[in-house]
């Protein structure tokens, strides 16, 4: 099952983000989790990174969940909030 995690970055903690990354990145790769896309998005202003999007598969929410609570990105305080959905793939033009 696929499912959509939307994070919003900790306005509080504006630097934790690239002291993070490299943490973040292996966490990404190492899953067991398929993870489909990620990637930041930004204030459409300044290009300013304010949170990140990720499509994953797993076998349930609760993995989902899991993978996302233990990123070394809600660790450590750079996503202040992360919400998860299913995610239905209606179109892919890759």
């Amino acid at each position: 099952m696929q499912f959509l995690i939307y994070c919003v970055d900790d306005p509080a903690t504006p630097n934790a983000r690239d002291q993070h990354y490299p943490e973040h990145r292996s966490h990404l790769t190492a899953s067991p989790l398929k993870v489909l896309v990620a990637g930041p998005y930004t204030e459409e202003a300044t290009d300013r990174r304010i949170g990140s999007m990720l499509v994953v598969e797993a076998p349930g929410i609760a993995q989902a969940r899991a993978f996302a609570e233990s990123d070394p990105f809600f660790v450590n305080r750079v996503w202040r909030e992360i919400h998860i959905n299913p995610f239905v793939k209606n179109i892919d033009n890759r």
